[in-house]
């Protein structure tokens, strides 16, 4: 009975290091692919991505639970940032983007 448990908490380890490596995998993927085109910054390799993941759950509690930021993309703001950036051309929407993300950053200063 005891190595029954042994495999199935072994099977279990190995699927948990697995999910987390194939998700690193496809969060380095696709930050590479979109983050340095769209915003100018640098590319990430596999351990950084995988530090991503961890900072994403200690801050938000993992993937798949409930959260507050969950109704984001039905926010109004959202919805009126999307269609304004709808007929920019690449640079305006970054240069957009890159004034948001300063009043973002001025605002948290100042609370």
């Amino acid at each position: 009975m005891k190595r029954r448990n042994f495999r199935h908490i072994l099977r279990g380890i190995t699927i948990i290091v697995v999910f987390t490596a194939v998700a690193a995998a496809i969060v380095m993927l696709l930050w590479n692919a979109l983050i340095p085109s769209i915003i100018g910054w640098s590319s990430i390799n596999f351990w950084q991505a995988a530090g991503l993941l961890i900072l994403c759950r200690i801050l938000f509690k993992g993937f798949g639970h409930h959260h507050p930021l969950g109704n984001f993309l039905h926010n109004k703001e959202h919805m009126e940032m999307h269609e304004k950036m709808q007929h920019m051309t690449r640079d305006e929407k970054r240069a957009y983007i890159r004034s948001r993300m300063a009043r973002f950053h001025e605002q948290e200063e100042n609370e």
